[in-house]
């Protein structure tokens, strides 16, 4: 007997996009002279594989009967310790505010799960990360754009969305955003900016999720406060911005270690969910993590990341500058992974992604940045921390030829 398990799926699953950003980057794989800035991969160079080697080699050998047993749901202890001591924005926080989570995603999930019933409105920047996209698309949200200018949401877009959701009677969840070298692109909020944006979600009392993978890739200007920060400690407002921070564009994604800080009574509700979806984060994983900010090697590795990335984003943007025609615009980061470009109207990005097949480049369309069904077609995403600053130049001298045969 052959099992029909397509009458079988659950409403959630059937109607669950996959990543098609994965999809294209098989599609251009064993394409020779490829030059991809597809991919949001940090660079390999940058993993500090040795220490990392040699910390885990250390606390299984130690600490191994505690941490290859079953482990507590709500993170490790000591991880929590060692959190409080290196990050600012966790200063004078209890263990019950902290979650350790099995990567940013998975904290995002947790959060969104604790909060969404089918039928909610979550707002989002447009566009936005895809991958939180697709989650909340699957728990049956209703996804709402914001419009964006060069410093991230605007908020008097932010307040009449608000209130046109009021006077229909939507419940409004949550907003979520990417202050800080935003995916896909890459542009940071300012302080002030973020101030307003705090200010109008408290007026109509809704909760702000600060994804924040790329805030300590900053290769130019200066550092802004987290939004976090700035409610918590400026506004004396603890609970409106819940945060998650990532060790995977630092120390290596395939850790799968990331934190959520954010309201006690939310933290709790979080760590249900993580005690019935994960059981716990990888308790050797999280061990290995805080010994290796014990040893004070996080911040020279920074620092390390850093030097590695700024002229990998120099020389996208001044190759932009040298090759790229006029009728285009394009933002310039001061760190993170990405830029964006906004092509003229004419120019579809998802029919250029396949000839770009044929110019030896890939690059992301930016209609997938964009809830189901409200998509914007002439833009791209592309990524800097992976190519070297020679095949950055080549690339991008390679794109402008493609987009000029097009104009």
């Amino acid at each position: 007997m052959v099992m029909n398990y397509n009458k079988l799926f659950s409403k959630q699953t059937l109607n669950m996009r996959s990543s098609i950003i994965r999809e294209m980057l098989s599609s251009t794989k064993g394409i020779p002279g490829l030059i991809s800035f597809a991919g949001g991969f940090p660079a390999p160079e940058t993993f500090p594989k040795e220490d990392i080697a040699q910390i885990f080699a250390d606390v299984i050998k130690n600490e191994g009967d505690d941490i290859l047993q079953y482990g507590a749901s709500e993170g490790d202890r000591l991880l929590k310790e060692q959190l409080r001591r290196v990050e600012t924005d966790l200063e004078g926080l209890k263990d019950e505010e902290i979650l350790v989570t099995v990567g940013s995603t998975n904290g995002i999930y947790l959060y969104a799960a604790s909060l969404v019933n089918e039928g909610d409105v979550i707002l989002a920047e447009a566009p936005s990360f895809l991958g939180s996209l697709l989650a909340f698309e699957s728990m049956g949200a209703d996804l709402v754009s914001i419009d964006m200018d060069d410093e991230g949401i605007i908020p008097e877009k932010m307040s009449e969305v608000a209130e046109q959701l009021k006077k229909e009677g939507k419940n409004i969840k949550f907003l979520y955003l990417i202050p800080d070298f935003q995916n896909p692109r890459g542009t940071t909020m300012s302080h002030k900016r973020r101030k307003e944006i705090i200010e109008v979600a408290s007026e109509y009392n809704i909760p702000i999720l600060e994804d924040n993978p790329y805030g300590p890739l900053r290769y130019a200007g200066e550092k802004v406060k987290s939004m976090y920060s700035i409610a918590r400690y400026e506004m004396g407002n603890p609970d409106t911005v819940t945060m998650v921070k990532s060790f995977s564009k630092i120390l290596g994604p395939g850790l799968r270690l990331a934190y959520i800080i954010g309201s006690e009574i939310l933290i709790g509700k979080m760590c249900s969910w993580m005690q019935k979806v994960n059981v716990s984060p990888d308790c050797v994983a999280q061990r290995a993590v805080a010994e290796y900010l014990k040893r004070d090697l996080l911040m020279p590795h920074v620092e390390t990341v850093r030097d590695f990335y700024r002229p990998r984003m120099n020389a996208m943007i001044d190759s932009m500058n040298k090759f790229m025609p006029d009728g285009l615009k394009w933002t310039k980061p001061d760190g993170g992974m990405f830029l964006w470009i906004e092509l003229p109207e004419k120019i579809n990005g998802d029919e250029l992604f396949e000839k770009a097949k044929k110019f030896k480049i890939a690059f992301i369309p930016g209609s997938n940045f964009y809830p189901k069904g409200r998509e914007k077609y002439n833009c791209m995403r592309l990524n800097f921390s992976y190519p070297t600053p020679e095949q950055i130049e080549t690339g991008i001298e390679r794109l402008a030829e493609l987009i000029k045969s097009e104009m």
